[in-house]
């Protein structure tokens, strides 16, 4: 790649060298730092959970262009060829963060007033999410950095809630289990029950309005020829925009905490993120499936996915209307062969401009 861009595949493949796991996003944050007050930001910080924040542009219209920082664990090698570029994070998600910077920069005459924002640990607790919405500051929209292809706008994300479940049993001597009730198996009991529950909340061919839980940690016994006296296991609840979570929490609470005698059954449920899916007619989503006709002569994909991301958790406390948008080849996030192609990356940054473009002929949004 030549010319013009040079300048945004560089700022990729260098931010791609700096391993960023979560919680280890400093060394990032400080070269997205430098990197704004190359672009023009003003107002460049590091907040108290680490997120690297620039303001550019002038107006009443705010716009929040918010990317993660973070990355899943497992250094890969940086990698580019003629057409494409692989390293951790190249998809999910260092090339929607920098698109949104190199977009946010060059937008900087649109009148609207835009915030630029690489937030921490998003795949971990979400803090830096957390302390952008403490901040205080208002928007009418926001756009979140994720990968699903130039083409394509994220609109919905399932809900999550992380459940704990412990049992207890008085265990014994494994010469003789029907003397004795295993926790282990009382566990896959619930688990079979859960899984009846979730049948029930199905919705045919659409994974995105269905329920779904999936046990992910699973910790039990404690000797080869003794039966298990304790489970303690982690499942992961995911829920479609149409059941909230303290529905679908007290429903698994009556569910597991059957115990029958001799067993203790003990639900934890962490912090629910809900589910959150964008209205399709919004001044937003319009602006960018113009801006994707427009730049690519392509037609809009709407995509709603069954994973949860920062958009939940912020569209949850703001008035702000709110899509996901960015490079990347989402299939390969989270796997050795992350990558991004160097044409879906360079078409993104044109979708965005011309979107925020669309915005500033709309005028403001919701917060006025």
């Amino acid at each position: 790649m030549t010319g013009k861009a040079d300048g945004p595949v560089k700022l990729l493949v260098d931010s791609l060298k700096i391993y960023s796991p979560t919680t280890e996003e400093s060394e990032l944050a400080s070269f997205l730092t430098d990197n704004m007050n190359r672009l023009g930001y003003s107002g460049v910080r590091i907040d108290r959970a680490g997120n690297a924040i620039g303001d550019v542009g002038r107006g009443r219209t705010r716009l929040l262009l918010c990317g993660h920082m973070d990355t899943v664990p497992g250094r890969l090698p940086v990698r580019k060829t003629k057409d494409a570029i692989f390293g951790r994070g190249a998809a999910d998600a260092k090339s929607p963060l920098c698109a949104l910077l190199v977009a946010g920069a060059a937008m900087a005459d649109s009148g609207i007033r835009i915030t630029f924002a690489g937030a921490t640990e998003e795949e971990g607790d979400g803090a830096g999410i957390e302390q952008l919405i403490k901040s205080g500051a208002k928007f009418d929209y926001a756009v979140f950095g994720e990968p699903s292809g130039a083409d394509r706008l994220t609109i919905g994300y399932r809900g999550r809630v992380a459940l704990h479940v412990s049992v207890k049993t008085a265990g014994g001597h494994a010469g003789s289990p029907w003397a004795q009730r295993s926790a282990f198996e009382e566990f896959t009991a619930v688990l079979s029950r859960l899984k009846e529950y979730e049948g029930t909340k199905q919705v045919q061919g659409d994974h995105f309005r269905s329920l779904s839980i999936s046990p992910t940690l699973v910790r039990a016994g404690s000797y080869q020829n003794v039966i298990p006296n304790s489970c303690e296991a982690t499942l992961d609840l995911r829920l479609p925009p149409s059941i909230p979570s303290s529905e679908a929490v007290s429903q698994i609470r009556s569910i597991i905490e059957q115990g029958g005698e001799g067993v203790q059954i003990k639900l934890t449920a962490g912090a629910p993120t809900e589910a959150y899916e964008a209205d399709v007619g919004s001044r937003l989503v319009r602006a960018f499936q113009r801006a994707i006709i427009l730049r690519l002569k392509a037609r809009p994909a709407l995509v709603r996915k069954t994973g949860t991301g920062d958009m939940n958790t912020f569209s949850q406390r703001s008035d702000a209307e709110c899509l996901t948008y960015g490079p990347g080849l989402s299939r390969t996030s989270h796997t050795d062969g992350e990558s991004v192609q160097i044409r879906d990356y360079l078409n993104s940054i044109e979708v965005l401009k011309e979107a925020i473009g669309q915005l500033a002929n709309m005028g403001s949004g919701v917060s006025g």
